[in-house]
C-alpha cells in the first residue's frame, strides 16, 4: 500500500475515532495524544510485517535464514537475496513491532485502567504478539508446513485487528459500559461483512498452503471449468466463490453503513470508512485476477496480499466504528452510564 493511501487510511480512521468528540474535548485531545500516537505507529508497523512476511512467502525466502532467532548462527544475515529478505521480516517484527505492541499495551494498561474499552484490547495484544513470534520460529524450525504458515498470517491478520481497535477506541469518548446498542442492525452487518474479508484472506492462505496457487490458470473459470474435480483445482476455486459470496456480503454491509444518517455521530466518517472498504476490495479482486492472467509472478502476488490486508484492515475499521457509534448513539438514547476514554486518575 503506497504510503500517502496508508496516511490518507490512517486519517480517516482517527476522523471516525474522534467524530464524536464537540469542540470542549480539547483536554481530552491532549491527554489521548500519546496513546493515539502509539497505537496509530503500531497499526502502521503491524501493516508492514504481514506485506514483508508476504514478500517473505512469494519469493520462496521463509527458509532465507535456516535457524532461529539468529541467521546462520548470526545476528547479521549473510549478503544474500532470501537472506536479507528474511532476516528484514524478522528485523521487522522483533525491533518494530514487539517493543511498539508492548510499548502501547503497557502505556494503556498503567493509564487507562478504568476504561475496559482500551485497557482489554492492549492486554490481548500482547499474547497475539507472543504467539505470532513464536509461530514463526515453528514455521522455519519445521520448514515451512503450510498450515502453520497459514496460522501464522492469521494470527498476523488478527493483531492487527486488535491493534486497530485499539488505535480508533483510544478516541471515542463516551462508549457505553455493556448492553445497549442502537439503531437498524447496520453495525451487525459490518462486523459479518469484515469477518468475511478475514475468511477470504485464510481461504487464499490455504490455497497457499496447499501448493494449490498455480492450480487454476485462468479466470474466471479453472481451465473452463466452473467445479473442477481434481483436489488443487477444487481449493483454488473455493477461493475464488469463497471471495465472490463473502464479496456481496461485503458490498451489502458497504451499502448499509453508507446510507447511514450522517447526523449520527461518526455518519459522515463511516461513509468515509464504506467508500474505502469498497474501493479496496474492488482493488483487491482486479490485483487476483491480474496475478492470475500474469502466470502468478512474485511481485503481483505480494501486491494481492497487501491489497487483501488492506481491505481487511478497511473492513474492520469500518465494523469497528459502525459498533461503537451504534452504542454510543444507544447509551445516548437509553441515559446508559458512559465510559471516558481518558486516563486514569
Amino acid at each position: 500500500m503506497p504510503g500517502d493511501s496508508c496516511r490518507q487510511f490512517l486519517t480517516l480512521l482517527h476522523m471516525a475515532a474522534t467524530g464524536i468528540t464537540t469542540p470542549n474535548d480539547t483536554r481530552q485531545r491532549r491527554r489521548l495524544t500519546w496513546l493515539q500516537g502509539l497505537a496509530t505507529a503500531t497499526v502502521v508497523s503491524v501493516f508492514l510485517l504481514v506485506i514483508i512476511g508476504g514478500v517473505v512467502r512469494v519469493t520462496g525466502s521463509g527458509l532465507g535464514c535456516p535457524d532461529w532467532p539468529l541467521c546462520y548462527g548470526r545476528l547479521l544475515p549473510p549478503p544474500e537475496y532470501t537472506a536479507v529478505i528474511e532476516y528484514t521480516h524478522r528485523f521487522v517484527a522483533s525491533v518494530i513491532v514487539g517493543p511498539l505492541v508492548i510499548a502501547t499495551a503497557v502505556h494503556a494498561l498503567l493509564g487507562y485502567r478504568r476504561d475496559p474499552w482500551v485497557w482489554i484490547p492492549a492486554a490481548v495484544s500482547v499474547p497475539l504478539l507472543i504467539v505470532q513470534g513464536l509461530l514463526g520460529g515453528v514455521t522455519v524450525l519445521t520448514h515451512l508446513p503450510g498450515g502453520i504458515v497459514a496460522l501464522h498470517l492469521a494470527m498476523a491478520e488478527a493483531l492487527l485487528a486488535v491493534c486497530l481497535f485499539l488505535m480508533i477506541v483510544s478516541g471515542r469518548t463516551p462508549i457505553a459500559r455493556r448492553g445497549v446498542t442502537a439503531g437498524d442492525g447496520y453495525h451487525r452487518w459490518a462486523i459479518a461483512g469484515a469477518l468475511g474479508v478475514y475468511a477470504v484472506i485464510i481461504t487464499g492462505a490455504v490455497v497457499t498452503a496447499m501448493d494449490a496457487t498455480g492450480a487454476c490458470i485462468t479466470w474466471p473459470l479453472c481451465q473452463g471449468q466452473a467445479f473442477p474435480m481434481h483436489h488443487l483445482t477444487a481449493i483454488h476455486m473455493f477461493h475464488r466463490y469463497a471471495a465472490l459470496a463473502l464479496g456481496v456480503l461485503l458490498l451489502y454491509a458497504v451499502w448499509r453503513c453508507a446510507r447511514r444518517n450522517n447526523k449520527q455521530a461518526g455518519g459522515g466518517s463511516l461513509s468515509w470508512l464504506a467508500g474505502l472498504t469498497l474501493a479496496a476490495f474492488i482493488a483487491q479482486v482486479i490485483i487476483g485476477t491480474v496475478t492470475v492472467w500474469l502466470d502468478f509472478q512474485p511481485h503481483w502476488r505480494a501486491l494481492h496480499l497487501t491489497a487483501a490486508t488492506a481491505a481487511w484492515a478497511a473492513a474492520a475499521g469500518m465494523a469497528m466504528v459502525a459498533y461503537l457509534n451504534s452504542r454510543t448513539a444507544g447509551a445516548r438514547t437509553a441515559g446508559s452510564r458512559p465510559v471516558s476514554a481518558g486516563p486514569a486518575d
